[in-house]
């Protein structure tokens, strides 16, 4: 089986090729059944293909270089059963408050060639609504894995149903930003990552975005490369913005532009402006090696008229409750230094001394960095002593920003990836409820994680003994 990266394969399994002009498409899209128990097998394997007419091999789940998009509720059941025919990998759910133990969103977990691994995830019945997605996260192969085409997007249902009852059958819109094929040069022991050639809109290469003018649109912007920071724009229209990394937002913002780093997504509201096309931009970002030094035409958006009187709709002011932490109970502080060594990108994927490191050590799977209790609030303090930006994110718990380089944050939603500036600093407040286990903090800039910048956290039940 084969594969052209501007192939999209709709939700009928249609496949439709053509280098310009094809039409925008989502990814297919898998739903939980009237029991809700979505169950779905994920199978990845090379694949052979060709970009812009030069052959390449891309790593993909079930075939397509947009993986299934996984539709799931709060307070269901997520079965996936992974069925391995590369390197070893496993599956990490970004953004998903959940169990990080046994079948669940064990990123300990490995699967080998050859095998089958069955994740089992029970959704909480309260969780946020919103954009995720998933991805491997084997230390020293994710750049590799994510880079080659292993990633996609999970929707936890009930976002639109916190909007006006005007706004619930809007069209939504799919924006997976993908930079592609990553090259690797060297060996896996001495991996030299080199910058994707393509950046693509749902694995296609300038999509086409219909809307017609004062129509009113979702769309989900998620960025699932490895290391690229877009910064999106879309001139002569703003971005409404009711949910950030899966978590619908206190208070709704507006935008001009939006940033998202590797990992980030934001879920909008876009109003047709006046008829004509727009090219949706991704912006020069200069504070990163993994950026474009020049705008990029990332889609097309064609604005047209629409038969009828077309009523521009009126976006909500909050889609949650506010949860501030503000006033939270601090029962520690720590401070994280995100230190790159230069030859950071000639380090064995092992993380051997001369490479990326948190507080001056490299990623250890065997040690514990902090050691905290259930129910703890928590302050860090996230230092950049490089002239990068680097990002911040941590698994199952999502955080608060509370301030950057001193300044206070005016925080819309708790979030899970933020940009810690280069030479500068973020406080975030970490709340760790409903889960025990062990879970990662990295920077998800994957060439950096790949080399060392990560750690181990545990969250222990300080009322049950402990071996």
């Amino acid at each position: 089986m084969t594969f052209t990266i501007i192939a999209s394969q709709v939700a009928h399994g249609k496949q439709e090729s053509s280098f310009n002009g094809i039409n925008f498409s989502k990814p297919v899209d898998v739903y939980s059944n009237k029991e809700g128990i979505l169950d779905t097998s994920l199978i990845v394997e090379a694949k052979q293909g060709t970009i812009g007419n030069q052959p390449i091999t891309a790593l993909v789940y079930n075939g397509s270089l947009m993986a299934p998009t996984l539709h799931i509720k709060p307070g269901e059941r997520l079965v996936v059963n992974l069925v391995n025919k590369i390197d070893e990998t496993n599956i990490h759910y970004h953004g998903f408050h959940v169990s990080p133990m046994g079948s669940s969103d064990n990123v300990f977990r490995v699967v080998e060639t050859g095998q089958t691994g069955r994740y089992v995830l029970d959704i909480p019945i309260d969780h946020p609504s919103g954009t995720f997605w998933y991805h491997p996260h084997i230390h020293g192969l994710a750049t590799t894995q994510v880079g080659s085409g292993m990633s996609g997007l999970i929707e936890i249902e009930g976002l639109k149903d916190l909007l006006p009852t005007s706004l619930h059958n809007i069209t939504e819109q799919t924006v997976a930003l993908k930079a592609f094929p990553w090259n690797l040069n060297g060996t896996s022991m001495n991996p030299i990552y080199k910058w994707a050639d393509y950046l693509t809109v749902n694995g296609q290469i300038n999509p086409i975005i219909d809307i017609s003018s004062g129509e009113t649109q979702l769309w989900k912007l998620a960025n699932i490369d490895p290391a690229t920071y877009y910064n999106i724009t879309l001139p002569g229209h703003i971005f409404e913005v009711i949910a950030e990394d899966g978590n619908p937002v206190w208070e709704v913002w507006k935008a001009k532009s939006l940033l998202l780093p590797a990992g980030k997504r934001f879920d909008v509201l876009v109003t047709g402006g006046e008829n004509g096309t727009y090219p949706l931009l991704s912006l020069p970002y200069n504070r990163s090696g993994f950026s474009p030094t020049s705008e990029v035409n990332l889609a097309t958006v064609n604005v047209h008229d629409k038969e009828g009187s077309e009523t521009p709709e009126v976006a909500p002011s909050s889609l949650a409750l506010r949860h501030d932490l503000e006033g939270a109970q601090i029962t520690a502080n720590r401070t994280l230094v995100f230190d790159g060594s230069p030859n950071n990108n000639t380090a064995n994927r092992f993380g051997d001394v001369g490479t990326n490191q948190i507080n001056g050590k490299v990623f250890d799977h065997n040690r514990v960095d902090y050691t905290v209790k259930l129910g703890d609030v928590e302050e860090w303090t996230l230092k950049n002593t490089d002239d990068e930006d680097h990002t911040f994110h941590i698994h199952i718990n999502d955080f608060q920003v509370m301030s950057v380089n001193g300044q206070p944050y005016n925080a819309h939603s708790l979030q899970d990836m933020v940009v810690i500036p280069q030479g500068g600093e973020v406080v975030i407040r970490i709340p760790f409820t409903d889960f025990v286990g062990k879970f990662f903090f990295h920077c998800h800039i994957l060439p950096h994680e790949d080399t060392g910048m990560m750690g181990v956290i545990e969250v222990v039940d300080p009322f049950t003994p402990q071996d």
